[in-house]
């Protein structure tokens, strides 16, 4: 995975007139990406936000909670959202940024349970367990839509792996490559206990790319567009 530092300006509206923050939110429970522990928002998408406010002036305030709350609250034009995949539904209410950040889909099985996966074709029949509110690209959802696919829907990827654990779901659809598997698993001692039974399919269910977005009520294209001109200077930075 590759993890793009940017410089962001922004300057949209302050998230209330005694505080001169920028409010975005962000998903909860998504580790090693982002989530919330005591109070505080931990991971790589936190990081890089905490890790440009010297320079930028400005003071970031995330608010974390469930994913679908999170993006329901943007999509309402209360602030930015962070760590949001791209669909063309969403691009009817978001304005985009470039990507920050590649995420790894895996499809998660316990071992002795491994099927050949080269495409959507091969998860017909199924049992997924994946997240509440999250899209894993158009062409899963198109197929999700005609029923050729069918998902379980939760609110945690230890939960999803739990289930996997008791047999309730054939694959859990676990985000942030084999550092997200690590960190699910790190995170729970029954799942801890039983590290050596979960394997994840050779072929991930998609490359899911995440962006920093604004609800296109707040009219962020111009600081976007600051925002891209940064990432494309950044790029070569990152990758050391």
């Amino acid at each position: 995975m590759k993890l793009w530092f940017t410089v962001l300006i922004l300057v949209i509206l302050p998230a209330s007139a005694a505080d001169d923050s920028i409010l975005v939110f962000g998903d909860d429970n998504y580790p090693p990406v982002i989530w919330a522990e005591k109070g505080e928002a931990r991971g790589e998408l936190p990081r890089i936000l905490r890790a440009l406010e010297p320079a930028l002036g400005q003071r970031f305030r995330l608010e974390l909670s469930p994913w679908r709350r999170a993006y329901e609250s943007a999509a309402a034009g209360r602030g930015g959202l962070i760590g949001v995949s791209l669909t063309s539904e969403r691009q009817k209410l978001f304005d985009f940024s470039d990507p920050v950040y590649d995420d790894n889909i895996n499809i998660v099985v316990l071992r002795g349970g491994e099927f050949s996966y080269r495409e959507l074709h091969d998860l017909r029949g199924k049992r997924l367990g994946g997240q509440l509110g999250a899209s894993y690209g158009e062409a899963f959802d198109r197929s999700l839509q005609s029923g050729d696919v069918a998902v379980e829907r939760d609110t945690s990827q230890v939960l999803r792996l739990r289930k996997l654990l008791a047999g309730r779901i054939d694959a859990a659809l676990i985000g942030n490559g084999q550092a997200g598997i690590d960190a699910t698993i790190a995170a729970d001692p029954e799942l801890q206990r039983n590290r050596e039974r979960f394997v994840a399919l050779d072929r991930p269910l998609t490359v899911d790319q995440l962006y920093l977005a604004f609800p296109k009520s707040m009219m962020a294209k111009p600081l976007l567009q600051q925002f891209n001109a940064a990432v494309r200077a950044m790029r070569p930075i990152a990758a050391r």
